[in-house]
């Protein structure tokens, strides 16, 4: 999971979600310790993570493989971990905002 913090008078949830579907194939399906979720805060992220969900399955026609969990306690992992993508791929598959 990333930790994601934004200031919503800058850039909207549903902004976030539409470039994170850009990005993201939710339509297989993972083992747990890879599967695609989004981790909400409240009662509206929910709803928008929902719609974005909706909106992807009635775009594609596939199921939609992205669990809506209630976010708990963030740990952050590893180092090994952190900066995986430019690590691995020198930037090429890189969310940008």
């Amino acid at each position: 999971a990333c930790l994601i913090e934004y200031d919503p008078s800058v850039i909207s949830y549903q902004k976030i979600l539409d470039q994170w579907a850009t990005q993201h194939h939710p339509f297989m399906m993972q083992k747990t310790q890879y599967r695609s979720a989004i981790f909400v805060k409240n009662g509206e992220e929910r709803r928008i993570a929902e719609e974005k969900i909706e909106e992807l399955f009635v775009g594609s026609g596939k199921k939609v493989y992205t669990e809506v969990e209630e976010a708990g306690i963030f740990y952050r992992g590893e180092e090994y971990h952190q900066d995986f993508l430019n690590k691995q791929t020198a930037g090429r598959n890189t969310m940008y905002f």
